[in-house]
């Protein structure tokens, strides 16, 4: 089953929750393992919040399907690692994507 839409509460309540969950991060020291491990389940889990979107409706090459496919390889691949840098702009990407295309 697709979705074209989400409510945009349910869009703005997930970033806030991200966004939350990375502030936790940054408040604690922990080792870079944990770390690692923790950024690539918040990926797949950002992914899997938005599973149901119509992959046609998302932007050729935009954050959406660069969510996608980096949850997969996170599925599979437990030694690839999700950089900081990087997750914060996909996350940036990933909302700004959602709201003009999924936004209801």
């Amino acid at each position: 089953m697709t979705t074209a839409k989400y409510p945009a509460d349910y869009i703005w309540a997930a970033r806030e929750s991200f966004e939350l969950q990375l502030n936790t991060l940054d408040e604690q020291a922990v080792p870079p393992l944990v770390e690692k491990y923790y950024l690539r389940n918040l990926l797949i889990s950002l992914d899997r919040h938005f599973a149901h979107r119509d992959p046609a409706s998302e932007k050729a090459g935009g954050a959406l399907q660069e969510l996608r496919d980096a949850a997969e390889l996170f599925l599979h691949d437990s030694k690839a690692p999700v950089a900081r840098a990087y997750f914060n702009e996909l996350l940036d990407d990933v909302f700004a994507e959602l709201a003009a295309t999924f936004a209801e």
